[in-house]
């Protein structure tokens, strides 16, 4: 899967952009997880994200276990932009993630 890279001017307007519930950045967020369920990686390089003001580079990343727990923090996001196709998705995850556990 090729990794998504964003550039942010500053890094407030990149904490601004996550924090005030982003659809686009969530939605990536999920369907990054969705693809990787059954991923042997320890790490899941989700995006990266280059601020231009102190040039740095954050790399979003997702462990397997957080997998449900990532899933179940943007259910109700996506609800709220009623997504619910990818809703239904997310909940077939979480069940199929906790049967294996």
């Amino acid at each position: 899967m090729k990794i998504r890279k964003i550039e942010f001017d500053t890094e407030e307007e990149m904490e601004r952009a996550i924090n005030e519930s982003n659809y686009k950045f969530h939605k990536f967020v999920v369907d990054s997880a969705l693809k990787n369920l059954e991923s042997e990686k320890k790490e899941i390089t989700i995006m990266s994200i280059l601020t231009k003001d102190t040039n740095t580079v954050f790399d979003i990343i997702l462990e397997p276990e957080y997998m449900v727990e990532t899933l179940e923090t943007n259910l109700p996001l996506m609800e709220d932009f009623e997504d619910y196709e990818r809703c239904q998705k997310i909940v077939d995850a979480i069940n199929y993630l906790k049967s294996k556990q």
